[in-house]
């Protein structure tokens, strides 16, 4: 989940408390995030045109995908994955239906 660890990382450094604007770091919050998208990348190449990550039936590689992805949307809705792979929106549309992970979203 490599998504995830880059992502929650340029979070923290964009809003760690008692660290000031000059404190932050650009290039690594950059560097993360073409982390990210690259993760994002992958997942859709993987993904390719199935249903599910392991073919026919939801799995693990789903779930794992499904909270990057819900990770990104939410603190990173300017990436435009969606758009982007519309194979992953797809995946992730189908496991947002399921209460395990619809009623699981954090507000707003």
């Amino acid at each position: 989940d490599g998504v995830m660890d880059a992502a929650a990382t340029a979070r923290l450094e964009q809003t760690w408390p008692g660290r000031t604007e000059a404190q932050r770091s650009p290039a690594w919050i950059a560097r993360q995030m073409g982390k990210v998208e690259s993760g994002i990348k992958a997942m859709s190449h993987g993904l390719g045109d199935k249903p599910f990550c392991g073919g026919n039936h939801l799995s693990l590689a789903d779930i794992a995908v499904g909270a990057a992805l819900g990770y990104v949307e939410f603190r990173f809705p300017e990436l435009g994955w969606k758009q982007q792979y519309p194979n992953l929106a797809k995946l992730y549309d189908k496991l947002m239906q399921r209460p395990s992970f619809g009623d699981t979203m954090p507000p707003g």
